[in-house]
């Protein structure tokens, strides 16, 4: 699937930098709220309760870090789709497929995973779209296609 424009209406460029701001900031933000749990060691119930037989402070901590390298990829993959960097792109892309994945495992544990899964899910093609563009690759013909214009070079001959 390719998209050629972001929301009908914005060209893909400008749609991989709003995914890229949007991602950033809410990995920022909620990598700063993991963090303010582990300084003044405060924990809601239910996180306390999802790592249970964990070190809650270690889980947080770890999760937080998670979030804010992601929030540094979100904020290449700004930079990568203003200067048009593939290798950038790409990386984004591979990283955030893994994300998603890894998402649709805690959707079954949290009802807003799953606004996550839908706006990154977009995200991704979006992005995929974008690197196609960059790439100048044609997606494969199929065969109905291939069939038709070899039809139409027949009857032209």
């Amino acid at each position: 699937m390719r998209l050629q424009k972001f929301l009908c209406c914005l060209p893909l460029k400008y749609g991989v930098i709003v995914a890229g701001f949007s991602f950033g900031l809410l990995d920022f933000v909620v990598g700063c709220v993991g963090w303010h749990m582990i300084v003044t060691n405060n924990y809601p119930h239910y996180v306390v309760e999802f790592f249970r037989t964990m070190d809650t402070r270690v889980c947080v901590a770890g999760f937080s870090t998670v979030l804010w390298s992601l929030m540094s990829i979100n904020i290449l993959l700004i930079y990568a789709a203003i200067y048009e960097k593939i290798l950038i792109v790409g990386t984004w892309l591979l990283v955030n497929y893994l994300v998603f994945l890894c998402t649709l495992v805690t959707v079954l544990l949290d009802p807003l995973a799953s606004l996550r899964i839908f706006y990154l899910g977009y995200c991704l093609i979006v992005v995929k779209s974008f690197y196609t563009e960059l790439t100048g690759v044609e997606e494969p013909e199929t065969v109905s296609s291939r069939g038709a214009s070899e039809s139409e070079d027949e009857s032209n001959a």
